[in-house]
């Protein structure tokens, strides 16, 4: 008898466009109203399909795919799957990062009875995502996941969610049913005139400054030459400081919490301000106090609803950051004698300001537990190596990293600026499957990575050779501190137990390490490399050790 196949269905169909659109990859956990969508992975090789042990982290890590060059798709069940998943979208919303979330719904022949697990997908996404829709007819998944995906990245990208309901995933689809070819639209360059009147508006500039964001991310050439070009400095905005190069002689640093004053300053002063790829985040600005009420500003961005939403610009582009840089940079003439002078002066300050050796280091005191000046010379020793991506959660240490590191290569260090907790190590999974070429190295603390330690499991079945470093304070770090500075040591909430983190490691199969004292922590980190499994290097600090000496957090406000 010859051989039967099963009827094409809604799911072998939505693996098909997925396939068609460059995707290898999805991340999810199994459920009722996914299974089929499981089954038609199972039965092919292009894509893989990796279950993690929760929602929140398939989200996290097809965020990291995404940041890495890929294209990040998550797939979850309905109701409590999808709630579990409605972070990383969030958090991937607000900060611009393309993915896919396909989400299986109860069918439509029992929508609005309250069945099982029955939620309003379109509804709960729709304020959170770039675009949020339900398919309801099998023969219309190629045009909607088509333009889904074309959504999530074209423009300022961000994700998008994709309700599919369990009766349109197992309806026959005829077989002149395809895919649709993949479409990618080509990015907007600066209209002629505009290029123009910036380069007016610059001329006329005697402290300009150049501040780039999220957007200008991959296009450190263009940026560096512009900022040359006009005889400014460059600052970035907060946790987008890889964008270029810190060798560059424009590099100020970067601004946001934990900013050294120096690189405020660059801001403060300026008269002009080119601001290429940013939308004015709060962090970024100091609560939308930094940019002084008499600075010029020239506003790049590829999305024209940022122009003015915070700051009204002098003249706006709506264009790629990197193809606005070149305009610019080929508009500009010579920048008047002086400005270099005063580039080069300003980076003596920045330098010396984030020397470890620097002044400001000598009232550190870690109790006598490993300093936070050690953990960031072991990290200096990773992102000096070729090869590494520096993955950075949302930790206590952060303003550590802010501060001190150098990253000599952009693109060497990616940190979440939406607030996520537990983002790092699901992302960083993400980062290093999508680029095998390179050693990811992530960085949390103990509060974020027990949040989603059980996906070690994951990293351990998949043979993912992520070094995940836990900054160990027994302690919600951010929340302790604004407690002490603001609420009069009043403590309640913050404090909790951990387990042997290194040891919690080696139990599932993963490299575990420990450190107690400075000396121990770079020799625990490279052992992590020199293996090919995941590892977990913990990093033992005082329960109320934190911020750098003169810092405070920010108050709540």
């Amino acid at each position: 008898m010859p051989e039967q196949h099963p009827p094409r269905t809604g799911s072998d169909l939505v693996v098909e466009c997925l396939h068609t659109e460059g995707v290898d990859l999805v991340a999810g956990v199994p459920g009722t109203t996914v299974m089929d969508l499981i089954d038609s992975l199972a039965r092919q090789s292009d894509i893989r399909f990796v279950h993690t042990r929760h929602e929140q982290v398939a989200g996290f890590l097809a965020d990291g795919v995404s940041r890495a060059g890929g294209l990040g798709v998550a797939l979850v069940s309905r109701g409590p799957g999808a709630a579990n998943a409605a972070i990383a979208v969030h958090n991937a919303y607000d900060e611009s990062v393309p993915f896919l979330l396909l989400v299986g719904q109860v069918p439509g022949s029992i929508t609005e009875r309250r069945s099982f697990e029955e939620m309003d997908v379109v509804a709960t996404f729709t304020p959170m995502s770039k675009w949020a829709v339900e398919v309801h007819r099998a023969d219309r998944i190629p045009e909607l996941l088509q333009r889904a995906i074309r959504t999530a990245v074209t423009g300022r990208p961000g994700p998008v969610v994709v309700s599919l309901p369990l009766d349109v995933l197992q309806a026959e689809v005829p077989p002149d049913v395809v895919p649709a070819r993949r479409v990618r639209t080509f990015p907007p360059g600066p209209a002629p005139d505009a290029v123009a009147a910036a380069v007016r508006v610059l001329g006329e500039a005697e402290r300009p400054a150049l501040l780039v964001g999220g957007g200008g991310a991959g296009r450190s050439a263009e940026l560096t030459r512009l900022a040359d070009r006009l005889g400014a400095p460059l600052v970035t905005t907060w946790l987008r400081q890889s964008t270029v190069s810190h060798e560059d002689p424009a590099f100020l640093g970067a601004l946001g919490y934990g900013a050294h004053d120096v690189t405020e300053e660059v801001v403060r002063a300026a008269d002009v301000l080119l601001a290429v790829g940013c939308r004015f985040s709060e962090f970024s600005t100091k609560r939308w106090t930094l940019v002084q009420p008499g600075t010029r500003i020239v506003h790049v961005d590829v999305d024209p609803v940022e122009l003015g939403r915070v700051h009204l610009p002098a003249v706006g582009l709506v264009a790629d950051a990197g193809l606005a840089a070149a305009a610019l940079a080929d508009a500009l003439p010579e920048p008047p004698v002086g400005r270099r002078d005063r580039v080069a002066e300003l980076r003596q300050r920045y330098l010396a300001a984030t020397s470890l050796d620097s002044p400001a280091l000598a009232g550190d005191d870690p109790a006598g537990k490993v300093s936070s000046t050690a953990v960031v010379q072991a990290l200096q020793a990773v992102v000096d190596r070729e090869g590494t991506l520096l993955v950075q959660d949302a930790p206590s240490f952060g303003p550590w990293s802010h501060r001190y590191l150098r990253l000599p290569r952009p693109g060497s260090f990616s940190g979440s600026a939406g607030g996520a907790m537990a983002w790092g190590f699901p992302a960083g999974l993400g980062m290093a499957l999508a680029r095998p070429d390179l050693r990811v190295v992530t960085v949390s603390g103990d509060g974020s990575f027990w949040m989603v330690a059980q996906d070690l499991e994951t990293a351990v079945r998949e043979r993912i050779p992520t070094v995940n470093v836990v900054v160990n304070n027994d302690a919600y770090g951010n929340t302790r501190d604004r407690q002490r500075s603001a609420h009069g040591g009043r403590y309640l909430g913050v404090f909790y137990g951990n387990p042997d983190f290194a040891g919690f490691a080696r139990s599932l199969g993963a490299f575990g390490a420990r450190a107690t004292t400075d000396d121990e922590v770079g020799p625990a980190i490279q052992a992590a490399l020199d293996q090919d499994l995941p590892a977990v290097v913990e990093v033992v600090q005082d329960q109320m050790y934190g911020l750098p000496p003169g810092l405070l957090p920010p108050a709540a406000r």
